[in-house]
């Protein structure tokens, strides 16, 4: 079985497509890459890919929606011969951006066309707030789709979501987890005070502010201390916040390397894994750090939106808010410190989400769908 895996970026840069690839080389899988060459091109990045890589140029940057139709025209055009070159089997195309070219080149070499859609691309801001470029897109997306061999996507409630919107099989869910060697399988000597974490990319709608407004409630807990650990475009103004609320139980800490970022979270006490529903991209995705926050055993707060509902009421990980809200976020944390019983029966439960819901099962899902595939042609 060949495998093309076509990303419309730099391929090193995603990490999704960085972990299929992985994933496709250890299963035995004979897996190629194609993607662009873009400005954030590094060849040093791509030297570290598990497998051929083949890039694209991408065509002179653009201004004005007419050279930006042309550069796309030629871009898709670059992918379409790749693709054409290599003779796979099944295409694997991430996001609509690279479904287009590759669902010419499937149609041209007659294989198999996988469209793993990594969000809503529709409701992408720098597509959103285009009327004309978004009309361009949802007329591919809904031409295609229903062409397509299979359709994933990274949660059951954006797999409902496009169901629903194009009348289309129920897509395949892959979430987008940590690898399970990543797991903290024993105890771990936790911080001297009990740390509230949240971390990631200081950006709008993922909660920092929310928690600065809550360490001050908090002050009454001595051995409590919440710590936001990133880097972003908000640091400096969740920095002033934080002095104007004289949280001087709140810790700034600063970013670590990926391989480094479970043991660190496993030495806190609880997640947070705010998701505000500020778009419908946010309202349908599962944040990312709740399987981290799962992997290192730690009971994990978390909004209410629908993903993380569904992994809630399946494994009863942690508390589900009302509201993303100060007071909610002091409730939740009183509960837990106040119940033990409840505290570790949640951080069990996180650890058996954890040994679940991993990449190499998740991924596994695809790959037995993949073979089906192959010995259909056959």
């Amino acid at each position: 079985m060949r495998v093309c895996d076509v990303v419309k970026d730099s391929v090193w840069y995603d990490p999704r497509v960085k972990k299929q690839l992985a994933e496709y080389v250890r299963n035995g899988v004979e897996v190629l890459a194609v993607g662009i060459k873009d400005k954030r091109y590094n060849e040093e990045e791509v030297k570290k890919l598990p497998c051929p890589v083949y890039l694209v140029d991408m065509y002179q940057k653009a201004r004005g929606i007419v050279r930006k139709i042309k550069r796309e025209t030629h871009t898709n055009k670059s992918i379409y011969r790749k693709i054409l070159e290599l003779k796979p089997d099944i295409i694997h195309a991430n996001d609509l951006n690279a479904l287009i070219p590759a669902y010419k080149a499937a149609k041209k070499l007659k294989c198999k066309l996988i469209y793993d859609t990594h969000e809503i691309f529709l409701e992408n801001p720098w597509i959103a707030r285009n009327k004309v470029i978004k009309f361009v897109w949802g007329f591919y997306e809904k031409r295609i789709i229903k062409k397509v061999d299979l359709v994933v996507c990274v949660s059951h409630a954006a797999g409902q979501y496009l169901q629903q919107k194009y009348k289309i099989k129920e897509p395949l869910v892959v979430t987008n987890c940590i690898r399970a060697e990543q797991r903290i399988e024993n105890d771990t000597i936790k911080s001297e005070k009990k740390e509230i974490l949240n971390h990631g990319q200081f950006y709008e709608g993922r909660g920092y502010d929310i928690l600065v407004d809550t360490a001050p409630l908090l002050k009454k807990y001595a051995d409590l201390e919440v710590v936001l650990r990133g880097f972003g475009t908000l640091e400096e103004s969740l920095k002033e916040q934080a002095r104007k609320n004289e949280a001087d139980n709140l810790r700034f800490a600063p970013p670590v390397k990926v391989d480094e970022l479970i043991p660190c979270s496993s030495k806190a006490w609880v997640g947070c894994a705010i998701t505000e529903a500020i778009s419908i991209n946010f309202k349908l995705s599962v944040s990312n750090k709740i399987f981290e926050y799962a992997a290192a055993g730690l009971p994990v707060i978390m909004s209410d939106i629908p993903e993380h509902r569904y992994l809630n009421d399946k494994y009863n990980f942690g508390i589900i808010l009302a509201k993303d809200a100060p007071e909610e976020i002091y409730n939740a944390i009183d509960a837990l410190y106040n119940d033990e019983a409840l505290y570790y029966r949640y951080a069990e439960n996180a650890k058996r989400l954890s040994r679940e819901i991993n990449w190499e099962n998740e991924f596994g899902k695809l790959l037995n769908i993949e073979y089906l595939m192959m010995q259909e042609k056959i």
